[in-house]
C-alpha cells in the first residue's frame, strides 16, 4: 500500500480495529503464557523496524527544517537547541505551516491539498508507531490483538483494540518508509520551484 492512498488506508485501518468497553473486551480471549513469549519473539524484529525507520523519519524532518531555516544547514547548530526539545508531532506541524507560508508568499505551484496529504501522512505515522511504542504486547489477545489505546468515555472507559499479524506488521513497515521517501520529495520539489522562481528572500540561502 502506498502513502499516497489515504482512503485505502483508512478503510484497512478501520478493519484491523475494534473499539469495546472493559465489559466488552472481557469476551476476548488471552493468547496462551507459554503460545505469548514464542509470538512475541517472532514479530519483535518488525516492532524494532518500525521504530528504526520511525526515528529515520523524524530526522527527515528535522533536516528540512534545518535547510529552510538556516543559511549553512550542515555546520549551524542554532535551530538544534530547539529541535533537540521537540516532539515529533511539533516538528511535523512547524516543518508544514513552513511549507505553507513559503508557498504562499513566493506563489509556488504546489497545492495546498498535496500539503495537506502530507501533513496526514506525518500524523498517520505518529500514530502508528505510538500504538507499537504504548501497545499491551504481553496483555495480547487471540487474533491476534493488542489494545493499543484507552479513553474514559460517557459509556465507560473504551479500549481501542488493533490486530497485528506479522502482514500487518510488514505493511506498516513499509508505509512509514514510504512516507520518509515522501518527505524527502516533496521537499526537493519544493527546493526546485524555489530555484526556479528565486524570490529575493531565499536566494542566498539556495545557492
Amino acid at each position: 500500500m502506498s502513502p499516497k492512498d489515504p482512503l485505502i488506508y483508512e478503510s484497512h485501518e478501520t478493519m484491523r480495529e475494534q473499539h469495546r468497553t472493559s465489559r466488552q473486551a472481557e469476551d476476548f480471549e488471552y493468547v496462551e503464557d507459554d503460545e505469548l513469549p514464542r509470538y512475541l519473539d517472532e514479530i519483535a524484529p518488525q516492532i524494532g523496524w518500525i521504530i528504526i525507520i520511525f526515528n529515520s523519519l523524524e530526522d527527515t524532518v528535522a533536516g528540512c527544517l534545518r535547510e529552510l531555516m538556516l543559511r549553512n544547514p550542515d555546520t549551524d547548530e542554532s535551530l538544534d537547541v530547539f529541535l533537540t526539545e521537540m516532539m515529533f508531532s511539533g516538528k511535523a506541524r512547524c516543518l508544514i505551516h513552513l511549507y505553507g507560508q513559503v508557498i504562499a508568499s513566493c506563489g509556488l505551484p504546489t497545492a495546498n491539498v498535496d500539503l495537506t496529504a502530507l501533513e496526514r501522512l506525518l500524523e498517520e505515522c505518529q500514530k502508528r508507531r505510538n500504538e507499537y511504542a504504548h501497545g499491551d504486547w504481553l496483555g495480547m489477545k487471540h487474533g491476534p490483538m493488542v489494545r493499543v489505546k484507552s479513553q474514559s468515555k460517557k459509556r465507560g472507559v473504551v479500549h481501542r483494540y488493533k490486530r497485528f499479524n506479522s502482514a500487518d506488521l510488514e505493511e506498516d513497515v513499509d508505509y512509514i518508509d514510504a512516507a520518509r521517501d515522501a518527505v524527502y520529495e516533496f521537499h526537493q520539489r519544493v527546493f526546485d520551484q524555489l530555484r526556479e522562481s528565486r524570490p529575493p528572500r531565499f536566494v542566498d540561502q539556495l545557492t
